[in-house]
């Protein structure tokens, strides 16, 4: 299902029929992420590692070498991703991402640790040949071997669930058609979660905006809604 079936389907509980409303399609694809993120931090709190792939997300990103991060300056040799990857959902017991490839999709061998013990990855000899992979706080993931095993790589596959999809789509490998936009491809949501996503943002625009209900069978919307005003959304050409 995509984002905009999502959004029609939204307007249809409210019986929102025509254009002419002041619940902006923004407004309800903001609620449609958060509350996502919501329920699979609740569905998935205790078995992280049996998230359905429908839900995930493979981005495409060069990486650049660099020496030092935020000030630390480390042993190893540190790859970083030459952009900030967008923020992922923090499901319990997962501090990175779900899954990093080669550009090729072979699996590399990473132990995900916090950024600040970059410094001091390579004081036990016996850990020190492993390489490292570690998210900073603005989003950069790094990664890091004291030998030369990794500095070769120019671009890694990265997998994770995303807290917003429309950023993450951005970067995605697998080649969507840029024709499209984004709200017109397949959102990352399982199809029984959409159902509850949908009634979970459909009551809480119903209570908080004080959407009343159009009782007139006709062509029109005759609903008095109070709501923030309308913002234009820049598509993706």
């Amino acid at each position: 299902m995509t984002k905009r079936e999502l959004i029609y389907n939204i307007y249809e509980k409210l019986n929102i029929i025509s254009d002419d409303t002041n619940i902006s399609e923004e407004l309800v694809s903001s609620l449609i992420d958060l509350k996502r993120a919501m329920l699979l931090k609740q569905q998935y709190a205790k078995n992280g590692w049996h998230m359905p792939i429908e839900i995930k997300q493979e981005l495409c990103v060069d990486l650049e070498l660099v020496n030092k991060v935020d000030g630390y300056s480390c042993a190893g040799k540190i790859l970083s991703t030459s952009i900030s990857l967008p923020r992922s959902i923090k499901i319990k017991g997962k501090e990175g991402p779900l899954n990093v490839r080669k550009s090729d999709s072979t699996q590399i061998e990473i132990n995900v640790v916090a950024i600040e013990r970059l410094p001091f990855l390579f004081e036990n000899r016996f850990t020190q040949h492993l390489t490292y992979c570690a998210v900073d706080f603005d989003g950069k993931l790094y990664l890091i071997s004291k030998d030369d095993k990794h500095k070769f790589l120019k671009s890694i596959k990265v997998t994770d669930i995303f807290e917003q999809p429309d950023e993450a789509n951005e970067l995605m490998c697998n080649g969507n058609d840029s024709t499209l936009d984004v709200w017109d491809i397949d959102y990352p949501i399982e199809g029984a979660m959409s159902d509850m996503v949908v009634q979970m943002v459909v009551e809480d625009l119903t209570r908080s905006l004080s959407i009343p209900t159009d009782n007139n069978n006709n062509s029109s919307d005759d609903t008095e809604l109070l709501a923030p005003p309308r913002y234009g959304r820049q598509r993706r050409r």
